[in-house]
């Protein structure tokens, strides 16, 4: 089973949520705008990146994939 979470998406969610711009988030990863627009609109982002992006915006974006790890195997017990 493959996760159904779109991460570029949930980022998006979260700028959104803090009222910051891609342009911001970039800037503070030092990235290019349009090569974050482009990670963002993929389903799967590295890891160091996701990381990266989980500090600036202080929050744990790895905490997706672990809830929907736990639901899944919280099903199977």
């Amino acid at each position: 089973m493959k996760p159904e979470i779109h991460i570029g998406n949930e980022i998006k969610k979260e700028l959104n949520t803090q009222k910051r711009s891609i342009n911001w988030l970039a800037g503070e990863i030092g990235c290019d705008q349009s090569n974050l627009c482009k990670i963002l609109n993929k389903q799967h982002i590295n890891t160091e990146l996701l990381y990266r992006i989980s500090e600036c915006l202080d929050i744990d974006f790895f905490t997706l994939y672990s809830n929907l790890l736990q639901d899944k195997n919280s099903k199977v017990k």
